[in-house]
């Protein structure tokens, strides 16, 4: 079974309207009651599944906020 990490890094992203209430109902569909983590899960399986061997090296060329 994979590791849990702790989630204590907070990005804000600012959201459409049409795109929020979007995002809300794909939540509710796949059994969330809360939008952070079904987003988190989406981050997730996109980066995961996306990385490449320099993953490091490329976190380290992008800017947390604005």
């Amino acid at each position: 079974m994979a590791k849990h990490e702790k989630c204590t890094d907070e990005i804000r992203v600012h959201l459409g309207e049409t795109l929020k209430s979007d995002l809300k109902v794909l939540a509710a569909e796949n059994g969330f009651d809360s939008l952070s983590p079904f987003i988190r899960k989406i981050l997730r399986e996109f980066a995961y599944g996306q990385c490449s061997p320099q993953r490091d090296l490329l976190a380290e060329t992008v800017r947390d906020g604005e």
